[in-house]
């Protein structure tokens, strides 16, 4: 399709040229430069500078030069094709004495200075002090300024004039000449290092810089956002070379344009945007994955989608998901974007390293064991010994949910408190000792050899092929270390101070998040392309995502230093002049697809983490009469978004039965009875297959160590000779907060945290109000004979249907008349709203509405004097009478809990009374019922009214019927 182009005078020496809506930009721009070319000998375009919006740009307009000549068999001398800074570049001025900083050298300068100034001499800049006045502080205010002041050079301006132009309009003033200052103590600070404000240097290589050899003529190609600092450059070139200004719309729209072809916001305020068929055109989704799919569905028609469609992407936070869901259905697609740095693995591993070195985290040093090369170079291999990475993961994280270390330091004193215990055994002293000695030599001082030998020993087993990828991120990530250690040494005098390991890792990591990596493009990869660079997409078939309010147009809302007002007081782009860019760029996409091609706009309802979206403002640029009917489909969506389905399993998990000699068929812990009554599968989870939760991310004791800690104490009283027979409440109390602080210490060292601070005194106070209670048992002639004792004498076992039942009993006390007493502690609350829950009912329960007792086995089933219908829940206190009674024989028992509660009326005894008789055969019969049930393999089926904090929730969701074959 030819383009017509039609030129507009705009002043001496400089044109503005219209190609027209006929066709794509890139066609069109090759039609124009290539329009004195007759097709003999090569198109000669070397004497041209080709000024385009993006590299990607760029790329395309190379790439229809070559086809365009390679048509007529013939080569192309391409152009100089530049993005808009390289009008300004310092590089433009040559060599320059001093020489002239680089990004990194003048952050780390703005960084010294802000780090080292008195802010009381600018405190309307700063009303309010940071935390901090440190490093770290100082590198983010840094960027965030440079950020601004980048915007006013682009903009012709710098913090001086901005703040004397805001000073004429009355608007923060103060402020913005505490910003003046601190930009005159910055260039003061740049000339004593030897270099030059960039800054400065860009305005004046816009004044005064030189074209490079043989530019004859420049071109300006589609460039709908051209700053003003380009403009003053293109100004002064045109004094002496054409310059033409390339306007991809009609000439009849020549009034829509200034003079440099930027859109005028006056008119694409209010401009109406029409699309061929609306209906088709525009696409309500979900969400990303939503969008993402709908874009495979429009392009899985064409036999070859890379030829014929492309993607634009608004938002770039859409590219992993589309690179995966196009990737399900084997498309590639390429983003010439590249992909952040701060994305790698080796950058992850980086912050990791970083957070090590500067909190000193244990658990820092957890998730780097999971790092892969990290173990083998902080622990070492002996010859053919090989570190096992399972087996220290599983090693660090029982260590954590025992010992609780914050710290490395607090790792290395606990592994030294239990050098003989299962705790300090394997490899993970030597891993706590390893990465301690690294944290040692990162702070040494010599920061970028160690972390450099650091990252060579990592990696050193990776082989990387010739056209790896991965080779592009190495690079960078050595450039960026190396870059940053050559500025620091060189800018040494500016600081107050060296930095130290932690700071450099925040300046490094900082330094990473700016940088990309770029993948290279393969031959039959769908683009993905930037808004800006969708001018310059020739795809036929073009594809919009994330058309979103947050997206397009493009907006600043509440800038710290540079708000939207002050933005229209300087004239620097708004909001304003964003709608009007964006209004233009989408009615060009339009226009240039209305014959011949198809645009379709998707947008979602949702983002990726649920909260809602707007669709953008340019959607309802349409004319009145229509507006109402697209604000309905736009606001209530299609048929075309899909329902959202119901949670399924991929696959049903499917056991396999246990083997003839598993231990669950040769013995049966006493606590484990409850479980299978609980839920028959869940049963054969925990105790057949070993499964279960593990918490490793706590900073306290859970309910089992707060549990463990008082039984400790409890046991340790009881094998006290000296005290067993004691009835002073004072003495025995005192004897309980010992034993509760060597405990603590044994565990955490002396130094505790605030919450392991409470939960002792919490077990002091408890076990205080048991002290009275034991006092009174001694007094009363109860004697202790036994603690944490096995249900069986040694020698001997107590069987339930002819299988072992094994367990220990907390205490057995005596009585010259009384008989025997069987107690376990339990330290959980017993309230029930104001009632206080006793052990019969933590044993017996009513059947559960949704149980039908006639189905039920007879042995689950308990005798009630009230006839009422209830099953056993747990057996562990009538087994315990069963087996002290067979120990025992000829002596009369009593059992129950002793309840040591959170407040003192939870702080008791509770026998269980009427357990004898017929209850106590229906708890031996269940008890056999479960035995003969294990034993012939039946687990199942589950319960399915488990309560929601069940720890295999997750694993049988949405229900363990549809998780789970059972065959």
């Amino acid at each position: 399709m030819e383009a017509t182009a039609q030129s507009h005078g705009s002043g001496e020496g400089l044109r503005r040229v219209f190609l027209g809506w006929d066709a794509p930009v890139p066609g069109a721009a090759v039609s124009h430069l290539a329009r004195d070319w007759s097709g003999g000998g090569p198109l000669d375009l070397s004497e041209f500078l080709v000024v385009v919006p993006t590299r990607q740009a760029g790329r395309r307009l190379r790439e229809g030069l070559a086809r365009h000549a390679a048509a007529r068999d013939a080569v192309v001398l391409p152009p100089l094709v530049v993005t808009p800074n390289f009008l300004f570049s310092p590089a433009r001025l040559g060599e320059t004495q001093p020489p002239i900083a680089g990004p990194q050298a003048a952050a780390l300068l703005w960084t010294a200075l802000l780090w080292r100034s008195p802010l009381d001499a600018y405190r309307s800049a700063f009303p309010v002090d940071p935390p901090a006045q440190d490093l770290v502080w100082a590198a983010g205010v840094a960027r965030e300024l440079l950020a601004v002041r980048d915007l006013l050079v682009e903009s012709g301006l710098d913090l001086a004039s901005a703040a004397a132009r805001l000073a004429e309009e009355g608007v923060e003033a103060a402020r913005w000449r505490d910003f003046a200052r601190l930009e005159a103590e910055a260039t003061a600070l740049f000339e004593s290092q030897g270099l030059r404000d960039p800054g400065a240097a860009s305005a004046e290589a816009a004044r005064r810089g030189a074209l490079p050899d043989g530019v004859r003529r420049i071109v300006v190609a589609a460039v709908p956002d051209l700053r003003e600092l380009s403009a003053v450059a293109l100004a002064r070139h045109a004094e002496t070379v054409p310059v033409e200004i390339l306007v991809a719309a009609p000439e009849t729209e020549a009034e829509s344009f200034d003079g440099l072809g930027r859109p005028r916001p006056d008119i694409w305020a209010h401009r109406e945007i029409e699309f061929s068929h609306p209906t088709g055109t525009l696409h309500p989704c979900e969400g990303p994955a939503a969008q993402a799919r709908r874009c495979r569905e429009l392009v899985s028609a064409y036999e070859d989608p890379a030829a014929c469609a492309a993607v634009g992407l608004p938002d770039a936070g859409l590219a992993p998901t589309l690179a995966e869901v196009f990737g399900e259905a084997g498309l590639g697609v390429y983003d010439p974007a590249g992909r952040s740095l701060a994305r790698e693995g080796i950058v992850h591993l980086l912050r990791l390293v970083g957070e090590l070195a500067v909190s000193g985290r244990f658990g820092a040093l957890r998730s780097l064991l999971r790092c892969p090369g990290f173990a083998r170079t902080v622990v070492g291999e002996n010859g053919s010994e090989r570190v096992r990475v399972g087996a220290l993961l599983e090693e660090s994280d029982d260590f954590a949910a025992t010992h609780l270390p914050a710290t490395l330091d607090e790792a290395r004193a606990a592994l030294r408190r239990n050098r003989k215990g299962d705790a300090g055994e394997g490899r993970l002293r030597e891993a706590v000792e390893g990465a301690s000695a690294l944290v040692g030599r990162l702070r040494s001082g010599r920061f970028t050899d160690e972390l450099c030998g650091f990252l060579s020993s990592v990696f050193a087993g990776r082989r990387l092929a010739e056209h790896d990828p991965e080779k592009a991120v190495f690079a960078e990530v050595a450039d960026a270390i190396h870059s940053l250690e050559s500025d620091l040494a060189a800018l040494s005098g500016a600081f107050p101070r060296p930095p130290d390991a932690a700071e450099r890792f925040h300046l490094l990591l900082a330094a990473l998040s700016q940088r990309q990596v770029y993948a290279e493009r393969g031959p039959r990869d769908l683009d993905l392309s930037g808004w800006i660079e969708l001018l310059w997409e020739d795809a036929p078939h073009l594809l919009v995502t994330g058309m979103n309010d947050h997206a397009v147009p493009e907006a600043v809302v509440g800038h710290a230093f540079l708000p939207d007002s002050a933005r229209k007081l300087l004239c620097v782009p708004d909001n304003e002049a964003r709608f009007a860019r964006d209004a233009y760029i989408l009615a060009a996409l339009a226009e240039t697809r209305r014959v011949g091609g198809r645009l379709d706009l998707l947008f979602g309802r949702l983002d990726a983490t649920g909260d809602p979206l707007r669709p953008s403002r340019l959607l309802f640029q349409c004319p009145d009469a229509e507006l109402a009917g697209r604000t309905l489909r736009l606001f209530r969506g299609s048929s075309e978004a899909p329902a959202p389905h119901a949670r399924t399993v991929a696959w049903p998990l499917r056991p396999e039965p246990l083997p003839p000699d598993h231990r669950v068929f040769q013995r049966i812990r006493v606590t484990a009875f409850k479980d299978y009554l609980a839920c028959p599968f869940r049963y054969y989870l925990r105790h057949g297959l070993g499964m279960g939760q593990i918490t490793v991310e706590k900073g306290e004791l859970d309910a089992m160590d707060f549990g463990n800690l008082v039984h400790a104490a409890l046991e340790a009283y009881g094998r006290e000779d000296s005290l067993r027979g004691c009835a002073e409440a004072e003495a025995i109390a005192a004897f309980f907060g010992s034993e509760i602080d060597r405990w603590f210490s044994l565990r955490f060292g002396k130094r505790l945290s605030t919450p392991l601070l409470i939960q002792r005194e919490a077990a002091r106070r408890r076990l205080e109000r048991w002290a009275s209670i034991e006092a009174e048992r001694r007094a009363a002639g109860w004697e202790i004979i036994e603690v944490e004792t096995d249900l069986a004498e040694e020698g001997s076992s107590f069987s339930i249907a002819d299988m072992p039942v094994t367990g220990r009993i907390d205490r057995i006390e005596r009585h010259p008349e009384e008989g025997l007493q069987v107690f376990d502690f339990k330290t959980r609350s017993t309230r029930e709203g104001a009632q206080i829950r006793t052990v019969d009912r933590f044993h017996v329960a009513p059947t559960a509405r949704h149980e039908d007792p006639s189905v039920l086995p007879d042995w689950v089933l308990a005798p009630d004097p009230k006839g009422k219908s209830r099953r056993w829940i747990d057996l562990q206190i009538p087994l315990y009478r069963l087996a002290v009674a067979e120990r025992f024989p000829g002596l009369p028992v009593a059992a129950g809990y002793a309840t040591l509660g959170r407040t003192a009326a939870e702080v008791r005894i509770d026998p269980w009374d009427d357990l004898d008789g017929p209850l106590l055969e229906s708890a031996a019969a269940c008890a056999a019922g479960v035995v003969e049930s294990v034993r012939g393999g039946v687990f199942w089926p589950p319960n399915p009214r488990m309560p929601a904090w069940d720890e295999f929730h997750e694993l049988l969701s949405p229900t363990a019927e549809e998780s789970v074959d059972p065959s």
